[in-house]
């Protein structure tokens, strides 16, 4: 019996002899919720990995579908690509002829304070990724601490042990955490609602405090390492909105 046919965009990508090569640019994943613009609840599609990793499976939306998974689902349930037009309302046909339109662009902009308010209201306080933890190595067993001399106020030698710095407990993770996945976030947030799509915000908005222990977990705009950063969303002309950014583990079974 003819094994089914796959479409191209769930074949399995084949790594190359080049260690540089790079990774899939799209995963397959199963939809858990009616999500517009994609598909229906249920539909396998393919998707950027990147918004799988930071959107879709931290807020439960959709979940990783392995190949062995694919054969043994029903074909109608796959799609080659996203739906683009699911859960789009469709334009209503404007009888109005064109000469009598008036187009005034600034009528769908939003004021920075209207803005800050719908950000305010609309985003928990938390905003949560999971990033793959690099596992720490294993420690070595302690050398015998180096004894060295030292001269006491009688002018006899006293041995010293010279103690070694702690090592530090930060757990660092493949990748990172930028200000751009940060308002990819927030911008999936806010697109459930039709003000919401509206809010205008770059990653150079959102700024990353950085606290005196966070040294080696912040690099330029990027968070590093597994924990908790407080970040301001800045919009022009009002105050900062404050949240917590916090990295947890990402399970591995996939």
């Amino acid at each position: 019996m003819p094994s089914a046919k796959v479409s191209p965009a769930f074949q399995q990508q084949t790594r190359g002899k080049k260690k540089h090569a790079k990774g899939p640019h799209v995963v397959n994943v199963r939809l858990l919720e009616d999500i517009r613009g994609y598909g229906r609840k249920g539909s396998i599609i393919p998707i950027a990995p990147g918004r799988m990793r930071n959107i879709y499976y931290p807020q439960h939306k959709a979940e990783y579908v392995t190949e062995a998974q694919l054969w043994t689902t029903n074909r109608k349930d796959i799609l080659a690509e996203r739906d683009f037009a699911f859960g789009v309302p469709q334009p209503e046909v404007d009888s109005q002829p064109a000469e009598e339109k008036i187009t005034d662009p600034q009528m769908k902009l939003l004021t920075p304070k209207r803005a800050a308010e719908i950000i305010d209201h609309s985003i928990p306080p938390e905003i949560i990724f999971y990033r793959v933890p690099i596992a720490a190595p294993e420690p070595e067993s302690a050398p015998p601490e180096p004894i060295g001399k030292s001269i006491n106020a009688i002018g006899g030698e006293v041995p010293i042990r010279n103690t070694p710095e702690p090592r530090s407990s930060v757990t660092r993770i493949f990748g990172s955490v930028s200000s751009a996945d940060i308002v990819e976030s927030i911008k999936a947030m806010l697109a459930g609602s039709e003000e919401g799509a509206r809010v205008v915000l770059a990653p150079e908005d959102v700024s990353i405090i950085e606290e005196e222990n966070e040294t080696v977990a912040i690099e330029a705009d990027r968070l590093k390492a597994l924990g908790s950063y407080k970040i301001e969303i800045r919009l022009k002309g009002v105050d900062p909105i404050q949240r917590l950014v916090i990295i947890r583990p990402q399970e591995t079974e996939i």
